[in-house]
């Protein structure tokens, strides 16, 4: 939250009062995800993370907003490009040789267990989204779902529910969110499309309808959001009219965490000037 404020009012400072009469709800399920981690062995962040994320973001506002260049990017120290050449490579196989779900079950465990249907997990994370998405179409005004990584399969997958389950129809099928801005977002990639709500379907049925403008960001070297051209994965949301525009916009993370870049960092995606010009954009409408 801090990322993103500092972003929009120093960018925009005429929008404070605009940014002060806005209501927030934070979707965490953080804690889910440890659980998991926890069970399969796997280390969950060290107490240390939340202060190095701090000393990141400090980093990252003590940067000129005109220099959030590639030349700034390559200077960052401990890049490894080759994550997102290889999630790219994977990617181009995944259809023929079934490759994807391998590399998900390395580099984002939970969101392979996110969809396994043995398991409630994914169950339970949809559910940390349903509540506060339902309280927000139940209220007046415009609404702005902003969703990083794993967060964004757990919104499109709800927008999915709220569109097409009897339960959530014709209330919350109807209302529509007026953006949704997805961060360093696996919906490009070949394994996670076959996953999600809907993906068997076709015509509308297949996509959400509940969301008018849909903006992608995605950032060089971003293993996750290695396709970050949704448009084109999408394209059949446009034909079909389910949403309005969809619009992809790549950028360079200047994030470092424990002294390597991080380009999959949620607050170096926050407070990157694109980001927060589309949550201007928002404020202003």
């Amino acid at each position: 939250m801090e990322a993103l404020r500092f972003g929009v009012l120093t960018d925009f400072p005429a929008l404070k009062k605009d940014w002060d009469k806005v209501r927030f709800e934070y979707v965490y399920y953080g804690d889910l995800s440890n659980q998991y981690l926890e069970k399969i062995g796997r280390t969950p962040p060290p107490p240390d993370d939340l202060a190095d994320r701090w000393v990141s973001l400090e980093e990252l506002k003590r940067r000129s907003r005109v220099a959030f260049t590639r030349q700034a990017y390559r200077c960052l120290p401990n890049r490894r490009s080759w994550m997102e050449l290889l999630a790219d490579s994977v990617g181009a196989m995944a259809n023929v040789l079934r490759v994807g779900q391998p590399l998900i079950e390395a580099f984002a465990p939970d969101m392979d267990q996110y969809w396994n249907p043995d398991e409630e997990f994914g169950e339970y994370v949809r559910g940390r989204m349903i509540a506060p998405l339902k309280r927000a179409m139940r209220r007046e005004g415009d609404i702005l779902v902003i969703a990083h990584s794993l967060g964004a399969l757990v919104a499109y997958d709800t927008f999915w529910k709220f569109s097409h389950t009897a339960e959530y129809m014709p209330r919350y099928a109807e209302r529509k969110v007026h953006t949704w801005l997805t961060l360093g977002s696996p919906l490009g990639d070949e394994t996670v499309k076959r996953n999600l709500r809907g993906a068997r379907a076709s015509g509308p049925r297949k996509y959400p309808h509940n969301v008018r403008r849909w903006v992608n960001v995605s950032a060089e070297d971003d293993y996750v959001s290695h396709d970050g051209n949704v448009r084109n994965d999408y394209r059949g949301m446009l034909t079909c009219k389910c949403i309005e525009s969809i619009k992809d916009i790549p950028i360079y993370n200047l994030a470092v965490r424990q002294g390597m870049a991080n380009p999959h960092n949620s607050e170096g995606y926050l407070i990157h000037p694109k980001v927060t010009a589309v949550v201007a954009a928002f404020l202003k409408a």
